[in-house]
């Protein structure tokens, strides 16, 4: 099939793309059912604090994004033509972009608040709220809303094509819209894991209450998780970049299109990786909703699983939790 005004043969990516939302959507799904399940337990019993906030809003974002995946797939193997009707269109693509920004925006205010936690222990309590959470969560959805929004209107749709999402060649609005994401939706992002990587990296070299065991392991999970988000944004908003900031300075944009059209489609495909790593490095790697996990699932067994206390023992007064570093990332 070939696309009426650039010649693109737009099925050249329907087999690379259709294994990897179809991966993406049979291991994510219950991936974040899991997690989602695991956190519901770990609130019901008063844990988690405003990262708790933070996880669900990312999760949230993560499973609206994996619905959207079947409807992908199906839109490929009818050779790009979407069959449901314009407004399908619009409100699913709308859907997929908003869930993919606000899950990187959500990402940014889990590493501030954990830097926070770290750098700045005491001074931070009265930021570091369930309350001040939930205000940034509103505020992260109706941001990332209005930018989708102002960028996807008037049309995602081509009634005569069929097309849902796709635009052979762009138009300058369009280009610009998508050039901003990418500075405001991974380099921006990029700037912040950076900087809150290198703080708590710095704070706990100099900190003698930390062994280094403890100081490896912490500055690995924050290498790896930095490096998944490079890994799995970084191909799609380098070459995006490279798409639409050239086709607004080249004289021939179909071209450019054909040439570049796989390579950005596959890098497209790859964001929605994020959505079934989330809950393996922001959930599985927390050892309280694990625990939950194992107590409110007994299908789950694990050699280390922990009985749930009994009455009397949870009508005892409780330490308070511990603040330290090794607490907020075991």
């Amino acid at each position: 099939m070939f696309n009426d005004s650039c010649n693109l043969p737009l099925d050249t990516d329907t087999v690379g793309l259709t294994y990897i939302y179809s991966v993406i959507f049979t291991l994510g799904l219950p991936s974040n059912l899991l997690s989602l399940w695991g956190l519901y337990q770990l609130g019901r019993s008063g844990g988690g604090g405003c990262q708790l906030v933070y996880i669900l809003n990312l999760l949230l974002s993560d499973l609206l994004q994996l619905l959207t995946l079947p409807l992908w797939i199906l839109y490929l193997q009818g050779g790009h033509r979407w069959p449901y009707g314009q407004p399908a269109c619009e409100l699913v693509g709308y859907v997929f972009y908003v869930n993919v920004y606000a899950s990187v925006m959500f990402l940014c205010l889990i590493a501030l608040d954990r830097c926070l936690a770290v750098v700045y222990p005491l001074s931070s309590r009265g930021v570091r709220t369930v309350r001040v959470a939930a205000v940034a969560g509103v505020a992260v959805w109706t941001l990332t809303f209005l930018f989708c929004l102002c960028g996807l209107l008037p049309s995602v749709f081509d009634p005569q094509s069929l097309l849902c999402l796709e635009q052979y060649p762009v138009s300058p609005g369009y280009a610009r819209f998508k050039i901003a994401t990418a500075a405001l939706g991974f380099l921006l992002p990029c700037a912040i894991l950076g900087y809150t990587s290198a703080r708590i990296g710095l704070t706990l070299q100099r900190s003698p209450s930390v062994s280094d065991h403890e100081r490896h392991k912490i500055v690995g999970i924050l290498v790896v998780i930095t490096v998944n988000f490079m890994a799995v944004f970084g191909p799609y908003h380098l070459v995006g970049g490279y798409r639409f900031v050239s086709l607004l300075l080249t004289d021939e944009p179909c071209r450019l299109e054909r040439s570049i059209f796989l390579v950005y489609r596959l890098c497209y495909g790859l964001t929605s990786l994020n959505t079934l790593l989330d809950p393996l490095f922001y959930i599985f790697l927390c050892s309280d909703a694990r625990l939950e996990l194992r107590r409110s699932l007994p299908c789950i067994k694990t050699q280390r699983a922990l009985p749930r206390p009994s009455p009397q023992e949870e009508q005892r007064p409780q330490p308070p939790r511990s603040t330290s570093s090794k607490a907020l990332w075991e």
